[in-house]
């Protein structure tokens, strides 16, 4: 029996979770790339038009989107349902929420919340991030079918070893900008570093633009910045030496760099509110956002009771395993395309 088609599209198709999910799709399906960022013009016509050859010229019966960003994905749900086949939408960043405090989210602004509400009508199925983030989404849609699906880890990868761990504190952002010193809570974190002069605080992640200049002008001797990506295999070993992780952002959609150090057995402090309390349980501290006395004082009680990091490994081995989202993928394409899958 031929294996049904299907195209897996984003603005950039990332080395991790997105090409993990590619991987798992293409148990059951033939998954065909469509990389937003691969297609030039400002009217984006060569990736209309290699959609349209995955839907008609190769049969794909489905498309599978992540992120519901106004400048592309209306026109592709409109499309994509014109042609009679079914759409899946995952969600749950900055594409399905505002954030009034630092003023940042694409729910902000009255003509994407509509479109956004017209693809979250035409999507045959709708995959937030975390149940926070589908109560997020439905403050501004109402899709037809709406199923949380939290992303995973490779827990074979991001695991605790027999190496000392120093009295080190992490946190990372993958592309690190002004708009993302509250965001991703680096500035907090930097500022927190002055009240515990004794432990080592990285910020892992590189810079795109001179936020760096700011950074370094407010941070203390013991602030480290590696100004680069690191491998899959680079970052967990950086995480396996490290004590603490701190997920000190405005707002997460889920927090995978956060679950990664869970697995990795580092104690989770995190800023209470959207997922991240969802994604930690009670297996870390939170803390008010943008409060580095507040933060500095949860970095010092979470190196005081390192067994929590076991707690917080366990919890990703619960709920954040590749099986999981195997299993949640499986079961969703096989509703959306309406047959059974091998």
């Amino acid at each position: 029996m031929t294996r049904p088609r299907l195209i897996f599209t984003a603005p950039k198709i990332n080395p991790g979770f997105m090409t993990q999910d590619i991987q798992l799709l293409s148990e059951w399906v033939e998954v065909i790339p469509l990389d937003l960022s691969t297609c030039p013009g400002v009217q984006r016509y060569t990736y209309y038009t290699r959609l349209l050859e995955g839907l008609i010229k190769q049969g794909a019966e489905a498309v599978f989107v992540y992120f519901v960003f106004a400048k592309y994905v209306p026109l592709l749900a409109l499309i994509t349902k014109a042609l009679r086949r079914k759409l899946i939408v995952v969600t749950g960043g900055i594409d399905a929420t505002w954030v009034p405090d630092i003023r940042w989210g694409d729910m902000g602004n009255p003509l994407k919340r509509r479109l956004f509400a017209l693809v979250m009508r035409l999507a045959d199925s709708v995959l937030p991030f975390s149940e926070t983030s589908a109560r997020e989404v439905l403050l501004y849609g109402k899709p037809r079918r709406i199923r949380t699906a939290y992303l995973c880890v490779d827990t074979d990868l991001f695991k605790p070893d027999s190496s000392q761990r120093q009295n080190r504190v992490v946190t990372a952002c993958h592309t690190i900008s002004h708009a993302a010193r509250l965001q991703k809570g680096i500035e907090p974190f930097v500022r927190a570093a002055q009240f515990v002069p004794e432990v080592e605080f990285i910020v892992h992640g590189t810079f795109v633009d001179d936020s760096i200049d700011y950074l370094r002008s407010i941070a203390t001797p013991n602030v480290y910045f590696t100004l680069k990506q690191f491998s899959a295999e680079e970052y967990a070993a950086l995480l396996r030496t490290a004590r603490v992780y701190v997920q000190a952002s405005a707002h997460e959609g889920f927090g995978v760099s956060l679950a990664e150090a869970m697995a990795s057995g580092c104690v989770p402090v995190v800023a209470n509110r959207y997922a991240m309390p969802e994604t930690v349980g009670d297996t870390g501290y939170l803390v008010p956002f943008n409060d580095p006395p507040a933060l500095a004082q949860a970095i010092r009680e979470a190196l005081a009771h390192p067994e929590k990091g076991l707690a917080a490994r366990q919890r990703v081995l619960d709920h954040f395993t590749v099986e999981h989202r195997r299993r949640l993928l499986k079961e969703e394409l096989a509703f959306v395309l309406g047959r059974k899958l091998e």
